[in-house]
C-alpha cells in the first residue's frame, strides 16, 4: 500500500515537527555548550572544559540518532546510553561510519609539537572519565593535553554534520533540484564543506550577529569551523594536571602508612565524615571505605608496637 499525496504530506509535516524539536532541545543547546567548552579551554578552566565538552558531544550524538530514526535513550539491546559517549558513538558510527574519523591525526596546517594521535574511541573514553558528573567536584582530578581542544573540534565537526536525515534527499521535494543526491552522498562528495543546512543559528552566533566574545570563543584555533582569514593568535601549548584532593588528603596516607596511630585514627574519622555527608558514587565510596580500613589497620599496628 502506498501513501496518498495527503498522507505523504502529513507524514512529512510531522517529521519536520520532530526535527524542529530535536534542533531546539539538542542541537541548539549543544552549539551553546560547545562554545562554552572552548571558552573554558582557552582561559585555562580545564575541569569545566571536559565537563562541557562531554555534554556538548552527548547532545550532538543524540541529535544524530533522533533525526535518523533512532532512540536517544537506549541502544538496540536495551542498554541505556545515559551520558556515555562511547556507547552513543558506537551507534552513531553504525549509521554513518563512512562519514566519521577513526583516528584523530594532527592536521597539516596545525603546528603543534606534542600532538599524540589517538583513536576517537580513546578520546571519547577520556572525556567520559574527565567530564563525568562526579568530577564537577574534582574528585578524580584531570590531566589536560594541549591538543584536546583541536580533537574536540574535529569530532564535533564530523558529528554535527550528521545531524540531518542522512538518507533523505538533500534538496527535499524541490522540482528544480540540481540533483537527486541524499545528505549522505553530499557529505561523501564534500567531506570538508560546512553543511549550513544543519539547523539552529550557530553560524549567526559566530558571524556578524554574534558578540565578539562568543565569536572569539567559538572560532579561536578552531580549524574546522573558522574562516580562512580568522586571526587566531597564539595558543598556550603546555599541559596541565590536578591531583584529586581525596588522593592528596586521604588515599596517599592510607597507602604509605607513615603517619602516627593518632593521625591514622583521625584520618579514618575523616573518611566516615566524608561518606556520611557527601554524595559519592558506589565506586568512590568503596575506595574511601578501603582507605579507612587501611588507616585503622595502621593504627592497630602502631599500638601493638608501642
Amino acid at each position: 500500500m502506498t501513501d496518498t499525496p495527503d498522507t505523504a504530506s502529513s507524514t512529512s509535516q510531522f517529521t519536520a515537527i520532530k526535527h524542529d524539536i530535536v534542533k531546539e532541545l539538542f542541537l541548539k543547546t549543544a552549539d551553546q555548550t560547545y562554545v562554552v567548552a572552548r571558552w573554558c579551554f582557552l582561559n585555562g578552566l580545564y575541569l569545566d572544559f571536559y565537563w562541557n565538552a562531554l555534554h556538548a558531544l552527548e547532545k550532538y550524538l543524540k541529535a544524530v540518532l533522533l533525526v535518523n530514526g533512532r532512540s536517544a535513550k537506549s541502544a538496540a539491546d536495551g542498554a541505556a546510553y545515559s551520558h556515555d559517549l562511547v556507547k552513543l558513538y558506537e551507534t552513531v558510527r553504525a549509521i554513518g561510519s563512512d562519514l566519521l574519523p577513526s583516528i584523530l591525526i594532527r592536521p597539516d596546517e596545525l603546528q603543534m609539537r606534542y600532538w599524540r594521535d589517538e583513536s576517537v574511541d580513546d578520546f571519547l573514553e577520556r572525556l567520559n572519565d574527565l567530564g563525568r558528573a562526579e568530577n564537577r567536584y574534582n574528585i578524580f582530578g584531570f590531566s589536560q593535553r594541549p591538543e584536546d581542544l583541536h580533537k574536540l573540534d574535529m569530532v564535533v565537526f564530523a558529528v554535527r554534520q550528521l545531524c540531518v536525515p542522512l538518507d533523505a534527499p538533500f534538496w527535499g521535494r524541490r522540482q528544480d533540484a540540481p540533483n537527486d543526491k541524499t545528505f549522505r552522498q553530499m557529505l561523501l562528495d564534500h567531506p570538508k564543506a560546512v553543511l549550513r543546512r544543519v539547523g539552529t543559528k550557530f553560524y549567526d552566533l559566530i558571524g556578524r550577529k554574534g558578540t565578539v566574545a562568543v565569536r572569539d570563543a567559538a572560532l579561536t584555533h578552531n580549524l574546522p569551523f573558522a574562516p580562512a582569514d580568522f586571526d587566531h593568535g597564539g595558543l598556550r601549548s603546555g599541559s596541565s594536571a590536578d591531583n584529586p584532593v581525596l588522593y592528596r588528603r586521604l588515599i596517599v596516607y592510607a597507602e604509605n602508612g607513615t603517619q602516627s596511630a593518632h593521625d591514622a585514627v583521625g584520618l579514618a574519622g575523616v573518611c566516615d565524615w566524608l561518606i556520611e555527608n557527601v554524595q559519592l558514587s558506589p565506586a568512590v565510596k568503596a575506595e574511601i571505605h578501603t582507605a579507612k580500613t587501611k588507616l585503622l589497620a595502621q593504627a592497630r599496628r602502631h599500638a601493638q608496637r608501642d
